[in-house]
């Protein structure tokens, strides 16, 4: 069995969030082994450009077994836009993680991604936004939280602003709390 700590990465869109795992894999000592996604999407040209191994679908049995093939040790959800069948939470509970740009348990659940996330933020006039870290579940969003950053809500914010800021947050949390398993 290979001894570096691996990582499959979920995604659905862009990939910034991916990218931001690749560049710290060394800093954390892990290594993105695969990357699934559900759809062509630019995810697919950053895996690419790193030499990983890809896989695009939507059949968790195939999913599954690219997960073993690769010997993953655990699973990170970035923007991965897809609910994970409960036999695969279960299967692999507490080694799939996802991050989410609310301070958990507000603003989570189905529908609650991207831009939207942050405009329900402001309607709800918070003081303060963020992310979460959390394990997944068959209840979206539900799952046990791990870590979160904060962030104050400036006066000013608009929910591009907010979300600008939010997902730096993000990039530094995430990246972190995959070293945290690493480490045990």
């Amino acid at each position: 069995m290979n001894n570096t700590f691996q990582i499959a990465v979920f995604a659905s869109g862009t990939g910034t969030t991916l990218q931001t795992l690749i560049d710290s894999q060394d800093r954390y000592g892990y290594r993105v082994a695969l990357v699934i996604t559900n759809r062509e999407c630019m995810a697919l040209n950053r895996a690419a450009k790193a030499d990983i191994p890809t896989l695009q679908t939507k059949d968790w049995k195939m999913i599954d077994n690219a997960l073993n093939e690769h010997e993953v040790q655990l699973v990170v959800l970035a923007g991965f836009l897809a609910i994970i069948p409960q036999w695969i939470c279960e299967k692999w509970e507490k080694r799939i993680i996802n991050i989410h740009p609310s301070l958990l348990p507000k603003h989570g659940g189905k529908g609650m991604y991207g831009i939207r996330v942050q405009e329900a933020v402001l309607a709800a006039g918070d003081k303060e936004a963020g992310c979460t870290v959390h394990y997944v579940s068959a209840e979206v969003d539900g799952g046990g939280i791990i870590a979160q950053e904060a962030i104050a809500v400036a006066a000013d914010d608009t929910p591009e602003s907010l979300t600008e800021r939010v997902q730096q947050a993000e990039k530094a949390l995430l990246p972190q709390v995959v070293g945290n398993f690493v480490e045990g």
